[in-house]
């Protein structure tokens, strides 16, 4: 990563009590999505505004701190030493602001009624379980309906309050919202890699047996990227099942290579039982939607939810 040479001027000028009325909150909340999702592009397709409104958020962040933000690629952007601190104090400050906000729609009005919701199973076991149990506890009056799928049902048809997607953005749903990302990692049985011809590179894939995690009828493209470099690679997986700990138990057994959210097998390869290749290549990281309809917009039990989950999804994730 390249560090500007005005990175070291940063936390003197940020903790400047005068520079603080001149922080547009709107322009660092664009400043946090553009460094969560590696670029300009996906930033201004997740928030919804235009790719040129994102770049003068930024450049009049620049202009306002005295120091370069982010290091821009041909491909990749990456914040500088200075844009990592401002992240930080960013996500702080957009942290309050939500509770801020939930404060003021619990004031609104009481959660109660049936909630009905739907996510992938691996999201709902890892995230949504605690957190229902939680929630079921704080709000008596509550009653939560929830399916736990990764067939992307229509909300008004199958009259679902919530929806949680993972993957590229939603097209459906009045109202789409970011609430973080996954981790991905590429990863194979020990046993595997010693019998199976080399795995050099992500071009090498096509040569493997592979082990894909996702819903029945969509095409299987990993992309991987280096240093401004991009790979796409179409595979015809070997396996392919909507369940996670299916894919996991296929590569544990030297089935293939898989790729697998990092929490799941974060204790497989700290055992030793999986090996993670083209660790000099990245993975995107997976975005974590939540879409409503309009007809829920109003709903208070739905705010809160959510509320709770983007707290519970910023604190475990």
């Amino acid at each position: 990563m390249t560090i500007s040479p005005f990175d070291d001027s940063l936390s003197s000028e940020v903790d400047n009590p005068e520079l603080i009325p001149a922080l547009d909150l709107n322009a660092l909340a664009r400043f946090a999505a553009v460094v969560e999702l590696g670029g300009f592009s996906p930033a201004a397709r997740a928030l919804g505004v235009p790719r040129q409104s994102l770049h003068r958020s930024i450049a009049q962040l620049e202009q306002v701190t005295g120091v370069r933000l982010l290091d821009r690629g041909a491909r990749q952007v990456r914040p500088t030493d200075a844009g990592r601190r401002l992240f930080g104090h960013a996500a702080t400050i957009l942290r309050e602001a939500r509770d801020a906000h939930a404060s003021l729609r619990a004031a609104r009005g009481r959660p109660r009624g049936r909630l009905r919701l739907t996510a992938p199973h691996l999201f709902a076991e890892q995230f949504l379980i605690p957190l229902i149990e939680e929630f079921l506890t704080t709000w008596p009056e509550v009653q939560i309906d929830a399916d736990f799928t990764v067939a992307h049902s229509d909300l008004i048809r199958d009259d679902y309050d919530l929806a949680i997607r993972l993957g590229d953005r939603p097209t459906h749903g009045r109202y789409v919202v970011m609430l973080g990302s996954v981790a991905t990692v590429c990863c194979v049985a020990p046993a595997y890699l010693a019998a199976a011809p080399p795995l050099a590179d992500p071009q090498a894939l096509s040569r493997h047996s592979v082990l894909a995690y996702g819903p029945h009828r969509v095409r299987h493209t990993w992309r991987f990227e280096r240093a401004g470099e991009t790979v796409e690679v179409d595979l015809a997986p070997r396996l392919r099942a909507d369940s996670a700990r299916l894919v996991l138990a296929a590569c544990r057994a030297g089935l293939g290579v898989a790729r697998l959210p990092e929490f799941l097998c974060a204790g497989d390869v700290g055992a030793g039982s999986l090996v993670p290749v083209w660790v000099d290549w990245q993975i995107p990281r997976t975005p974590i939607w939540v879409l409503y309809s309009s007809r829920s917009d109003k709903n208070p039990t739905l705010h809160a939810f959510l509320d709770r989950l983007k707290a519970h999804l910023l604190a475990r994730m």
